[in-house]
């Protein structure tokens, strides 16, 4: 009996040997298994300014802001967006005082180089002159309202 214990102790030992041997070994330093944070959601698309003029720049920004014009002026309406990629859609729809809608234009956001802030510029003509009165310009961005400015026609 006594030499059955040995064998078995023996044969114990070995296995535990065996499995000390099959361990982790050393892999030096910790690995990091922190996970990297992931990057923060891109920002909403937003009009940051609306301005209504004469007249244009290069940067198709407004350079005489005014809500009075004349009935034979082009009326300008310059927006300018933040965040928003090349799907994204700008509507102005001007309105005479009595609500009939006088023009609508859409058209894509003109993106910038750094993709951050753009500018987009709207106009409206009438060449037999515009009737004198009160009219409202109202713009959405992806068909939601982003504001409205009145603009006043006199002679």
């Amino acid at each position: 009996m006594r030499a059955v214990l040995q064998r078995r102790s023996v044969a114990a030992l070995a296995v535990l040997i065996t499995l000390a041997a099959c361990g982790p070994k050393d892999a030096g330093p910790a690995a990091d298994t922190t996970m990297a944070a992931a990057p923060p959601p891109a920002a909403a698309p937003s009009v940051t300014t609306i301005q209504i003029g004469k007249h244009l720049g290069a940067d198709r920004q407004v350079t005489d802001t005014t809500s009075v014009f004349a009935p034979r002026d082009t009326l300008y309406v310059s927006v300018v967006t933040e965040n928003a990629g090349p799907t994204a859609q700008l509507t102005a729809r001007w309105k005479f005082q009595d609500g009939q809608v006088v023009d609508s234009t859409s058209q894509a956001v003109a993106t910038s180089a750094t993709g951050m802030m753009s500018v987009t510029e709207f106009h409206a003509v009438k060449a037999d002159g515009w009737p004198v009165g009160t009219y409202t310009v109202d713009l959405w961005l992806d068909n939601t309202p982003v504001g409205s400015r009145q603009i006043e026609v006199r002679r």
